[in-house]
């Protein structure tokens, strides 16, 4: 497995997938993620009078999600959630618009991290507003808790490219194991699952004992197999949430 040219494989598919247009004070930048409506996302950057560049979604994320009948101020759960994500990424929420702050020199960085924040939210919440009783990675964590495994929540990594991923759970090494590194997906699709390899790559590439990716799977609408073959192609662990309290995926965990 060439690790190094995965990462510039999916670098340069990012680079032939950005493009810009001038509007105003802002640039608007069409990425190459696609959101749930299979539209690209898109960020807005301008140059502030100090130097430093904002980064913004104009509020398309939440706004979507209202439009989908997804109150996120109506429920408390949901609006600590949110926040919780935007914090991760050191993002700020202005509004109903996800902002960063960059400088010059972490402006990729940041970049990546809006974007990261941009696709978890939408990921977090895609579900009929009517069945929203709790999100998928909390489902995850009331799992792991019921199986009486320790876990530290929302741990965050520097990784080679200097970009900053999190994943939701991390299980500490043990004598027989070695740490693991939990990321729930809600909605497994093209974007989601090259994201993920991406960062795990990235990631491992900083660790120094034989980490692991543990991903948990909602499968209620069905997987591909061709994502499950991706994901076993780079040695990831991958637990499909019907499947969860099977023996070999509580001994992947314990």
């Amino acid at each position: 497995m060439d690790i190094q040219k995965m990462i510039n494989d999916y670098t340069d598919w990012l680079n032939r997938g950005f493009t810009a247009i001038k509007i105003g004070e802002y640039y608007e930048l069409t990425t190459p993620y696609l959101d749930r409506y299979n539209d690209h996302l898109q960020i807005y950057v301008k140059q502030e009078a100090n130097g430093s560049y904002l980064l913004t979604d104009d509020g398309d994320i939440i706004t979507n999600l209202k439009s989908a009948g997804i109150s996120i101020s109506r429920s408390p759960k949901r609006k600590d959630m949110l926040a919780r994500i935007a914090r991760n990424f050191g993002v700020s929420i202005n509004g109903s618009a996800l902002e960063i702050q960059a400088t010059k020199s972490n402006y990729p960085q940041k970049k990546h991290m809006l974007l990261q924040a941009m696709m978890t939210i939408d990921d977090m919440f895609i579900a009929e507003p009517n069945n929203i009783k709790s999100f998928f990675a909390e489902d995850v964590g009331l799992f792991l808790d019921s199986q009486g495994i320790y876990y530290s929540r929302d741990f965050s990594l520097v990784g080679k490219t200097g970009s900053l991923y999190v994943y939701d759970y991390h299980l500490q090494r043990t004598k027989t194991k070695p740490e693991r590194f939990c990321k729930a997906i809600n909605h497994v699709s093209e974007n989601s699952r090259n994201l993920a390899l991406f960062n795990w790559v990235d990631t491992k590439e900083r660790r120094t004992d034989a980490s692991q990716l543990i991903l948990f799977l909602n499968d209620e609408k069905g997987i591909k197999d061709s994502d499950l073959e991706a994901f076993q192609s780079y040695d990831v662990n991958c637990i499909l949430w019907s499947e969860r309290n099977h023996s070999d995926n509580i001994a992947l965990l314990a």
